[in-house]
């Protein structure tokens, strides 16, 4: 019965651990669903008091739990997460 439990355990571990980590979030699918939000790669955007198209904008992408965080540096930033929601 121990076994069983401790193997139980470590699968639910490997899982939570797999769904932490979200490595099927890349930094390109991460930027893409942004941009998809914002209303395409041609959306205007305000950035830093300049009127710009998105594609243009310059932004960062950083590992976060359960996804990745897209920045515009100074200015706005998103979390997608390890199913594709954007918050």
């Amino acid at each position: 019965m121990k076994k069983k439990a401790f193997a139980v355990l470590a699968v639910a571990s490997l899982v939570f651990l797999l769904f932490l980590w979200a490595p099927w979030i890349t930094d390109d699918y991460a930027i893409s669903k942004v941009v998809e939000k914002l209303g395409g790669p041609e959306a205007r955007f305000n950035y830093l008091g300049e009127d710009m198209a998105v594609k243009d904008v310059p932004r960062q992408v950083g590992w976060f739990p359960f996804g990745k965080y897209v920045e515009f540096p100074g200015e706005a930033g998103w979390t997608v997460n390890f199913y594709g929601g954007i918050s």
